[in-house]
């Protein structure tokens, strides 16, 4: 039977987390998403060879390097099937029950190489802000808006084939965690949903390809809801970011705002 879904969905998840995958494939099936499980490489696992001819600085964690090249091998999955968009999640994710609609009827607008359902509020080029007049209809209920630099986030963001095609054409030597742009020769388009439609589940930290360095208690900690809010409040985030904002050179005028950031635990009974 052909789908009805016109967007394609792959979950980025480690072929040991067995509770992750049971969790994002019970919350996908109840959504009826249609979605394709791809096997996370585990940097650990890579020949030391292998990783010193991709990353040959040695500066990325196995972590990062294996997340790197999960997300890497999707965008070549995506170019050789001539997909014009995805959805890449990992496997933490919970969705708002409405993407599932907008799954179904596809993008109204492709003006983006990334367009983020999850997001930080910061990134590598410090906070992200979102301009308020450069709002598109993406489709069903929800708008996207341009966005002043690329969020650090890749549990929940749909792709182009023109985002992934820019993005391989500079992928190698890997020098940054995937969520790292100011190091590629060109700036992508960044969108975001606003408010935002997908957040992390209560175990985000748990056989994380990200936390394999993590010790156990900060793994821990990372799965409580209050963790990432007091994170912040000791980081002393909102003032910092309101700092930043003041003397902030954005890419061009418009109206520029703060979001919260999608980064938080959501309780099991969101999904």
């Amino acid at each position: 039977m052909p789908s009805m879904q016109k967007i394609p969905v792959y979950v980025v998840s480690c072929e040991t987390a067995m509770k992750r995958r049971a969790l994002i494939k019970a919350h996908l099936d109840g959504l009826r998403i249609e979605y394709q499980l791809i096997d996370a490489v585990i940097g650990a696992n890579l020949d030391p060879e292998y990783r010193e001819r991709v990353n040959p600085t040695k500066n990325m964690t196995p972590g990062a390097l294996g997340c790197y090249l999960s997300h890497i091998h999707l965008y070549e999955h995506i170019i050789a099937n001539q997909l014009s968009v995805a959805l890449v999640l990992e496997d933490d994710t919970v969705l708002d029950y409405r993407v599932k609609a907008l799954l179904d009827d596809g993008c109204e607008n492709l003006d983006f190489d990334y367009c983020f359902l999850c997001y930080e509020d910061r990134g590598d080029e410090s906070y992200v802000f979102y301009d308020a007049d450069s709002a598109i209809e993406l489709g069903n209920v929800f708008k996207a808006y341009l966005l002043s630099s690329g969020p650090y986030c890749t549990n929940a963001y749909l792709i182009t084939l023109e985002g992934a095609k820019k993005r391989m054409q500079c992928a190698f030597p890997a020098r940054t965690p995937i969520d790292h742009y100011h190091f590629l020769p060109y700036r992508p388009c960044f969108r975001a949903v606003v408010p935002v439609v997908a957040f992390m589940n209560v175990h985000s930290a748990i056989d994380s390809l990200s936390s394999t360095t993590w010790t156990l208690n900060q793994q821990r900690l990372h799965k409580y809801w209050w963790f990432y809010p007091l994170r912040d409040l000791i980081k002393f985030k909102p003032l910092k970011k309101m700092l930043f904002y003041r003397r902030a050179k954005f890419p061009h005028a418009g109206r520029w705002y703060s979001y919260s950031s999608a980064v938080k635990v959501v309780p099991r009974n969101r999904y």
